[in-house]
């Protein structure tokens, strides 16, 4: 039960983090996990990890001077509005979050931030070594959303008010703030229409995590319990199983009748020799006696 709560209490915050952007649709929100990342010198410290001078003396030094500039969630486009549809929500929300960077007070570059799905944690994604791209992208107007259009390579903000104001124009051809009525039906540039963004820190990627962090807890659930009904062909039998076919095994053993084995007809023993008969000795001869002499 415990792994149980476990898994569902990670499943649960990664819906919370990677929410699709039809549910979120708050201008500008900066988590606060994400706040407390840029201001309590972690973002610096892993810049300066990433990107900081190496052994060989390249690399940005990202000292004592170094600041953080004003964090900005990033939008695209919503799919409605690409598709000329009549909508009260033209921007998608991104996991996505941009940070102007300055030492000694000179812009640097641009930071983007992203939510890790595995981790639910703030970490350093890109880091741009621009300084105009972060000098633009800190003149984002209070109450405006920051729209990355990716098609065109540009960076704009969309006030409450629905005018647009190109930050950096890329090749949209925008100099000054129009209504978004004159724009939001210009076919991005290739003619093709796109969801903008990312898409491995979009909406479609946040729905497969959740997708797979579901599949993980079945699996989770349900594969202890198929193995635990399941004999394990490798082990080797107890004690007490040993036993009992031994047992069981020993009545056939005594029934069997083993077999004669072959005889094999032995020779029989050459009779012993008699013993050569010794050579008789002659037997005595009498003496004759002689007859008595006449008278």
């Amino acid at each position: 039960m415990t792994r149980f709560r476990s898994v569902l209490a990670v499943a649960f915050a990664a819906l919370l983090v990677l929410a699709p952007a039809s549910l979120a649709r708050a201008e500008g929100s900066v988590p606060s996990e994400v706040a407390a990342y840029v201001t309590d010198g972690s973002l610096v410290a892993q810049l300066n990890d990433v990107y900081g001078v190496d052994a060989d003396g390249d690399g940005i030094d990202f000292d004592e001077t170094t600041k953080t500039g004003v964090i900005e969630r990033v939008h695209v486009w919503s799919a409605e509005l690409r598709e000329g549809e009549d909508t009260e929500h033209p921007l998608d929300l991104l996991n996505e979050w941009v940070v102007p960077i300055t030492i000694a007070d000179a812009p640097v570059g641009l930071a983007t931030i992203w939510i890790n799905p595995a981790t639910a944690r703030p970490e350093l994604a890109l880091f741009e070594a621009d300084a105009d791209l972060a000098t633009a992208l800190s003149a984002v107007a209070d109450g405006s959303s920051l729209v990355h259009d990716l098609d065109s390579a540009a960076w704009l903000a969309l006030a409450a008010d629905g005018t647009l104001t190109p930050l950096v124009p890329g090749t949209t051809g925008l100099t000054t703030p129009v209504p978004i009525d004159d724009v939001a039906l210009l076919p991005p540039a290739g003619g093709a229409a796109g969801a903008g963004g990312d898409p491995g820190t979009g909406v479609g990627f946040a729905i497969a995590v959740v997708l797979l962090l579901l599949v993980i807890i079945v699996v989770a659930l349900v594969l202890p319990g198929l193995r635990a009904k399941k004999p394990d062909a490798d082990a080797e039998p107890d004690a007490d199983a040993q036993q009992v076919a031994d047992i069981e095994v020993a009545p056939v053993a005594a029934e069997t009748v083993p077999e004669e084995p072959e005889t094999v007809p032995e020779e029989p023993e050459a009779a012993p020799e008699e013993p050569e008969a010794a050579p008789k000795k002659p037997a005595p001869r009498k003496k004759k006696t002689p007859p008595p002499p006449a008278d």
